[in-house]
C-alpha cells in the first residue's frame, strides 16, 4: 500500500514538474491555434497523443487483454458523456486553460485556478451524488 502511494507522489511530482515547465495545456492549445495561429502549446497536445498511440498497445501488451471489461454503451451515457465534455471544454476555454493547467497554476499560488478548480470538484461531487444514480436508474 505505501509503494503505491510513494510511486504516486514520485510520478505526480515528475507531472507536475513537467507540466509547470512545459506550460502545458491542451484546450489552450487549441484556442490560440484557431485564434492567433499560434502552435507553441498545440505541440503538448500532439506530443501526447502520439506518446498515447504507442504507449496504450505496449501496457495492453505488458498487462494482458483489457479488453475483456464489460464496457456497454448505450446512448444516455454516449449523450451525458459528450455534454459533460463539451461543458467542461468550454468552461475552461473561458477560464484560459485546460483543467490540468489549473491544476499547475493553483500550485503556483493563482487563486483564480483555486476557484476554477473548487467549482470543478464541486460539479464532480454532484455528479456522483445526484446525476450518476439517475444514469443507473434509466439504463
Amino acid at each position: 500500500m505505501t509503494t503505491a502511494a510513494v510511486a504516486s507522489l514520485i510520478v505526480g511530482l515528475i507531472i507536475g514538474y513537467l507540466g509547470q515547465r512545459s506550460r502545458m495545456c491542451f484546450v489552450g492549445g487549441i484556442r490560440d491555434f484557431i485564434l492567433v495561429r499560434d502552435t507553441f502549446l498545440l505541440k503538448g497536445l500532439i506530443a501526447f497523443g502520439l506518446v498515447a498511440w504507442i504507449a496504450f498497445p505496449i501496457a495492453e501488451q505488458l498487462a494482458g487483454n483489457l479488453s475483456t471489461l464489460d464496457a456497454s454503451l448505450d446512448t444516455t451515457t454516449l449523450i451525458f458523456t459528450l455534454v459533460g465534455g463539451l461543458g467542461v471544454g468550454y468552461l475552461s476555454v473561458l477560464a484560459n486553460g485546460c483543467p490540468f493547467r489549473q491544476h499547475v497554476l493553483a500550485g503556483q499560488g493563482i487563486m483564480s485556478s483555486v476557484t476554477y478548480l473548487a467549482g470543478f470538484y464541486v460539479g464532480a461531487v454532484i455528479f456522483h451524488l445526484v446525476v450518476l444514480p439517475l444514469l443507473l436508474r434509466i439504463s
